[in-house]
C-alpha cells in the first residue's frame, strides 16, 4: 500500500519536518560540549527552560514539574521530541495537561532533523535513564511522544524500550515492517497533513503485529497537536497504566472520558467517523472496564450498509491521493513552470470538503518533495534543475523559510553574493532563526569574510 509514497519519505531523507515556516535541511550532530555543573533550583509549576544531563551533559532539555509536584510521590513522565530540536515548545504547549494528568514533561533540545537514529538513539537512552533517576518519578510510566522527525525518533527509541508505558506519534510514522516489539502506541494524523494517510496506514500494520494502538484523527496540519486534542495522550498513558496494574483504576478519569467519547460519537455526522471513535474507546478502555457493549455496537455498525459504502469512498479517496502523488513525482520532469502555476493554483481554490483537505495535503507533499529535489540538485551544482525545483516549492509552499534558504545556498555555490544574501534575509523573515544551521552550511564558505553575511549572522 503505497509503496512509492513510502519509500520516497523513507528513503530521501533520514528525519523530516514540516510546518509552516520548518527547516526541513539535514543538520549536523550538535558538538559533544562539557558543560559545568550547577545546581538549579526546579519549581513546580514552573518550566525551566534547559536542564543539562546528569549521565551526559551534553544533552540538554526543557522541563516542567506540574503544580501538585513534590518528592513524597512518584510522577508519570512524557519525553518530547521535537522535528527542530525546539525541546520547550511542546513542553509549553501541554503544560496545562500536566497540571491536570499530573506529568513531569521533558523535552529534548538535542533530537533534531538530520540526525542518523543510532545518534537519536543515544539521546533516547540519556533522556530515559535522566527521568528515572533525577526526578520522583515512577520509572514504569515514562512515555515518549514526538512530531515529525520527532514522531519517528519516539518510535524509533521506544522499539528498543518496550518496556515503556506507551510511545506518541504525531504527524509521521516509520515502516513497521521490521519493528517487532513496541509499547501501546498512539497515533495522531491531522485531516490537512501531507502525512494523514501515512500514519492512517500504520494501524492496519500494528493491528497485524498485535501491538496495542489507537489512531486519532485531529482538525489540523502538519503541526504539533492543539492541547484540546493532545488530551487524549494522558489518558492513553493513565489508562496504559490502569490496565498493567501501575495505577488502580480512577472512575472518575473513566467517566470523564466515557463522556467525552459518548458526546463526539452522539455528534458524528457518518458510520466511518462512530467506527473510528468506537474503535479508540475500546483501545483505550479495554482491560480497564468493560466493553463488551461498545464491541456489539462496532460489530452492528461494521455490518450496515451505510459504513460498507463510507469504507469504500474513503479507500477509494486514499487511492486517488496515491495515484495522485506518484504522478506529480512524475511532473516534476516533464512539466514546464506554467503548467505547475496553474495546477497549483487550481489546488489552492478548490473548497470541496474531503477534496479540499486532501489537496491541502497533496501541497504539503509537493513542498516536501520539492524541498528533496531542490536540494539534491543543488548539492550537485545542477543550477538549471534547482531553479525549476525551487521555484515549484515557492509556488507550493511561500511561506517555508527553507525554500529561499535553498535559494541562497544555490546563489552562494553559483558565486553570486548579493543574491544569496539578498535570500538569506527573506529566509530570516519567514522564520529562519537557527545560526548554527547557516554557520555549518558549507555554501556559505564563499560568505565568510562578507561584511553583510557576518552582519545578518550575528542577529540569529
Amino acid at each position: 500500500m503505497r509503496t512509492q509514497q513510502l519509500l520516497f519519505f523513507f528513503l530521501t531523507l533520514t528525519i523530516f519536518s514540516c510546518s509552516t515556516k520548518s527547516q526541513k535541511t539535514e543538520t549536523a550532530a550538535p558538538p559533544v560540549t562539557e558543560q559545568p555543573k550547577v545546581t538549579q533550583e526546579l519549581k513546580a509549576g514552573e518550566i525551566t527552560p534547559t536542564v543539562f544531563c546528569d549521565n551526559d551533559a551534553s544533552q540538554s532539555y526543557s522541563l516542567y514539574l506540574p503544580k501538585n509536584y513534590t518528592d513524597a510521590l512518584k510522577f508519570p513522565v512524557i519525553i518530547f521530541f521535537d522535528p527542530h530540536g525546539s525541546g520547550s515548545y511542546p513542553v509549553g504547549l501541554f503544560r496545562s495537561l500536566a497540571d491536570q494528568f499530573g506529568y513531569i514533561l521533558m523535552g529534548s533540545y538535542n533530537a533534531k532533523n538530520g540526525l542518523q537514529f543510532d545518534q537519536t538513539n543515544i539521546i533516547v537512552n540519556s533522556l530515559i535513564a535522566e527521568a528515572g533517576t533525577k526526578y520522583s518519578s515512577d520509572k514504569k510510566r515514562i512515555s515518549l511522544a514526538g512530531f515529525s522527525g520527532g514522531s519517528k525518533v519516539a518510535l524509533v527509541g521506544a522499539s528498543n524500550h518496550p518496556e515503556l508505558l506507551s510511545v506518541i506519534y504525531c504527524g509521521a510514522a516509520i515502516p513497521f515492517d521490521n519493528i517487532h516489539q513496541l509499547p501501546p502506541a498512539l497515533g495522531f494524523a491531522g485531516v490537512r497533513d501531507m502525512n494523514f494517510t501515512e500514519v492512517m496506514a500504520s494501524g492496519p500494520v500494528l493491528e497485524a503485529k498485535k501491538i496495542n494502538h489507537a489512531l486519532i484523527e485531529w482538525k489540523g496540519k502538519h503541526e504539533w497537536p492543539d492541547s484540546l486534542s493532545f488530551e487524549d495522550a494522558f489518558y492513553w498513558c493513565d489508562f496504559n497504566a490502569m490496565r498493567n496494574k501501575l495505577l488502580a483504576t480512577d472512575n472518575n478519569l473513566v467517566k470523564n472520558y466515557l463522556q467525552k467519547k459518548n458526546k463526539l460519537i452522539a455528534a458524528s455526522k457518518n458510520s466511518l467517523t462512530q467506527y473510528d471513535q468506537f474503535n479508540q474507546l475500546i483501545a483505550f478502555l479495554q482491560g480497564v472496564v468493560d466493553v463488551s457493549s461498545y464491541r456489539q455496537k462496532l460489530t452492528s455498525l461494521m455490518n450496515g450498509d451505510s459504513y460498507k459504502k463510507e469504507l469504500q469512498k474513503q479507500q477509494g479517496n486514499f487511492q486517488m491521493e496515491s495515484n495522485l502523488k506518484q504522478n506529480y513525482m512524475e511532473c516534476f520532469q516533464s512539466k514546464d513552470l506554467n503548467w505547475w502555476r496553474d495546477e497549483i493554483s487550481r489546488m489552492r481554490n478548490l473548497k470541496a470538503g474531503e477534496q479540499e483537505m486532501m489537496y491541502q495535503r497533496l501541497l504539503g507533499y509537493l513542498s516536501l518533495a520539492s524541498y528533496s529535489y531542490s536540494n539534491n540538485a543543488i548539492r550537485q551544482n545542477n543550477f538549471s534543475a534547482a531553479q525549476q525545483f525551487l521555484a515549484i516549492y515557492k509556488l507550493a509552499d511561500p511561506e517555508n523559510s527553507e525554500q529561499p534558504f535553498l535559494t541562497a545556498c544555490m546563489y552562494a555555490r553559483q558565486g553570486d553574493q548579493g543574491k544569496a544574501i539578498a535570500a538569506l534575509k527573506e529566509a530570516v523573515q519567514l522564520g529562519l532563526k537557527d545560526k548554527g544551521k547557516v554557520e555549518s552550511e558549507e555554501s556559505f564558505n564563499s560568505l565568510r569574510g562578507n561584511t553583510e553575511f557576518n552582519k545578518l549572522l550575528s542577529g540569529l
